[in-house]
């Protein structure tokens, strides 16, 4: 395991053209943009890069559209969660093959799985290849229930593991699975609604959906809160907190995303693929510039 583990890495969205199919183009641009502003990792094709709704040939080609235009300029962990353990161990192999710097995946989806079945699931995929291998503890579809001690202790029995994305509220458990892990693990937290106050449980990094729009400003608020900062992320939490409420509370959250993008950094991420936002209201433009300015306001900054 080496430092590159760390720090703030955007759950990577994924660009569609009008007719629905990966726009490489764009996903070229959104890579650019990531390493023009030095974050510290790209997280591929999960839930915000809406991977288990693409086929195994569209994940596979978005994979080596970002590989290659990082070119090792940034580390790109790829999400190879599935439906089928198979198609998630295809897409493991793809990713050693085309040099990806580590792959991750979820738990199975939809067919519910005991602890054993989850675990061997994790198994296969982490024996896929030599990648570092990063468990997704996604709370939506997890169907684990571990203490922390124990989760550590079965994580730390997988081939090639080298931490997980945790993504829940639940700052007691992540701490916990923190505290057993050590140094053992790569602890990223996935909730962007406690970027900082995760950090306090000791995790390593952060990744998530909102830092496609606020990466440099999120960055920088959790470098500060880290080093001693607390005044200064405390004020920048409660605008960023605010902001999400407000986008997610909208219930349109994947036009407020699509409309941000395209005003903030001219990258048009297109429609999103159903059910995903079938219901979302489109954003007024002065509405997601007023939303934006709330956690770009110069008085949050943060060096």
């Amino acid at each position: 395991m080496t430092h590159k583990y760390r720090g703030l890495w955007p759950a990577m969205l994924t660009p569609l053209d009008t007719a629905g199919r990966p726009a490489l183009g764009e996903t070229e641009k959104l890579v650019e943009l990531f390493v023009q502003q030095k974050l510290d990792g790209i997280y591929l094709l999960g839930s915000t890069g809406q991977g288990p709704l693409l086929s195994v040939a569209e994940r596979q080609a978005v994979a080596e559209c970002v590989v290659r235009t990082a070119a090792g300029r940034i580390p790109v962990m790829v999400h190879v969660g599935a439906v089928s353990t198979d198609d998630s161990v295809a897409l493991a192999q793809h990713a050693s093959r085309i040099r990806a710097d580590s792959i991750s995946s979820v738990g199975p989806i939809y067919y519910r799985a005991g602890a054993d079945a989850v675990f061997e699931h994790f198994r296969r995929i982490g024996a896929a290849g030599e990648l570092p291998f990063f468990v997704y503890h996604l709370s939506v579809v997890n169907t684990l229930s571990l203490g922390g001690r124990e989760y550590v202790d079965r994580l730390l029995g997988l081939p090639n593991i080298a931490g997980m994305k945790f993504t829940e509220r639940d700052l007691y458990q992540l701490g916990l699975i923190c505290a057993y892990a050590g140094d053992r693990l790569h602890v990223f937290s996935g909730a962007d609604e406690v970027l900082c106050q995760a950090a306090m449980t000791g995790a390593c990094g952060a990744i998530g959906t909102f830092y496609n729009v606020w990466g440099p400003a999120c960055r920088a608020a959790r470098q500060a809160f880290v080093r001693g900062s607390v005044a200064a992320g405390r004020r920048f939490m409660t605008a960023f907190q605010l902001a999400l409420d407000e986008i997610l509370s909208s219930q349109s959250t994947w036009t407020f995303l699509r409309a941000a993008m395209r005003i903030k950094y001219q990258i048009e991420i297109g429609p999103c693929r159903s059910p995903l936002g079938i219901t979302d209201r489109p954003w007024k433009d002065a509405d997601v510039e007023r939303v934006l300015a709330t956690v770009d306001d110069p008085a949050l900054a943060v060096i």
